[in-house]
């Protein structure tokens, strides 16, 4: 088959499919009805989701896939952004059955890169699963172009809408069904080293990670300057929390008490949904705190591990919001930190803005906690934090 020509415009498209014979061209269920497709719920991929002998399809495009993914999924789509767009324009502005030739069109060549996609996942070996955004003609198609290349596979019913209907079902549970000791502090003093420690140990939960931010103003940096991609919408905030609840039960099974960090109702741009949140706030917790030389190095390694890079990113948010920051923590240190980072001086600029802005903004709630642990020695803390959790578990 010929590849699909591209259109410059809209109206080199519809001159494209104008020519289709549309008497002439199959249906999708006729095309599927010499396949015989198997399927697999959302509870059932949940339960074998983490194993090494799974290889998850993305059908969907690069765009949707970049938004959110069921963990472990790889990208493969039948259509691209812009062929997905075509498509959908020709659907709904032309023809039905136009619209499913010119999808045809554009999937079938695509099937040497899928061969060569499969053998580089081990899919020989491995149990093939495939979704799309509800089940539907992507999955089904790709799937289809799987079984003509040999493999078997199955496909995931109500697709990626399944795996989201589960993340609401859990976080609308009221009383929610898991319960946490927090792990509350000073900023810098080694809270989410901890957690990041501690994870294979325990049942961790990481908002910061799960939000790919820090939380303040300056949060997105520690990731931006690893070139981590942004989470782009509270769905996939959730959805990141969610597949971390699913991989603590694959690693710990039986665990209902999650160690995490203590924050506020916002992580970044996104809300911890309120059930969870309501639980964290009345949890028992750690202190940890540490000393001011300590806090400034983790802030250093944090914000400044490309310094260049790190700097640049502050300054942009310094000058955006200079107005709030000379409200918040005086016009004088707010002077002395700008100052201080122009000269490149990153220790002086961190222990500025911790002792004259995060001491102050973030201070830790009024409550006993069950423990009070300096990580000034993380190694140390660590064990601590391990032997408390497993004090109360």
């Amino acid at each position: 088959m010929n590849k699909t020509p591209n259109f410059e415009n809209d109206g080199q498209l519809f001159d494209y499919v104008r020519k289709f014979d549309l008497n002439n061209i199959p249906s999708l269920e006729n095309i599927f009805s010499s396949y015989n497709f198997q399927f697999i719920s959302i509870n059932e991929l949940e339960d074998i989701i983490f194993n090494d002998n799974i290889l998850l399809i993305d059908a969907r495009s690069e765009k949707e896939h970049k938004g959110t993914s069921i963990p472990g999924a790889i990208n493969f789509p039948v259509l691209s952004t812009l062929e997905r767009r075509n498509v959908g324009l020709i659907y709904k502005k032309y023809s039905q059955i136009a619209s499913v030739k010119l999808a045809i069109e554009y999937s079938d060549p695509k099937i040497g890169n899928l061969n060569r996609f499969l053998i580089a996942g081990n899919a020989h070996s491995k149990n093939i699963i495939v979704y799309c955004w509800r089940g539907g003609g992507r999955s089904k198609y790709l799937t289809k172009l799987i079984q003509d290349l040999g493999y078997e596979s199955k496909i995931l019913i109500k697709g990626i809408k399944s795996y989201r209907n589960n993340v609401v079902k859990l976080f609308n549970l009221k009383p929610f069904p898991y319960k946490f000791l927090e792990l509350r502090g000073m900023t810098g003093c080694g809270k989410s080293e901890i957690l990041n420690k501690l994870k294979v140990k325990l049942p961790t939960i990481d908002l910061e990670l799960a939000a790919r931010h820090f939380s303040s103003l300056f949060g997105q940096i520690p990731y931006k300057i690893r070139d981590i991609e942004p989470v782009l919408s509270q769905a996939s905030f959730e959805n990141n929390i969610y597949e971390q609840f699913l991989y603590n039960k694959f690693l710990f099974r039986n665990n209902s008490i999650y160690l995490i960090e203590s924050e506020s109702r916002k992580v970044g741009d996104f809300s911890i949904p309120i059930n969870l949140y309501s639980d964290m706030e009345s949890s028992p917790f750690i202190n940890i705190h540490s000393s001011l030389q300590s806090r400034v190095k983790r802030i250093e390694n944090d914000y400044f591990s490309d310094k260049e890079r790190g700097i640049a990113e502050i300054m942009h948010i310094l000058v955006l919001k200079e107005k709030f920051f000379r409200k918040e923590m005086s016009s004088r240190h707010y002077e002395s930190a700008f100052h201080a980072l122009e000269k490149g001086c990153t220790r002086d600029f961190s222990e500025i803005m911790l002792t004259k802005y995060y001491d102050f903004k973030y201070r830790v709630k009024n409550r006993n906690p069950v423990a009070d642990i300096c990580s000034d020695d993380i190694d140390n803390a660590i064990c601590e934090v391990k032997e408390v959790y497993l004090g109360i578990n």
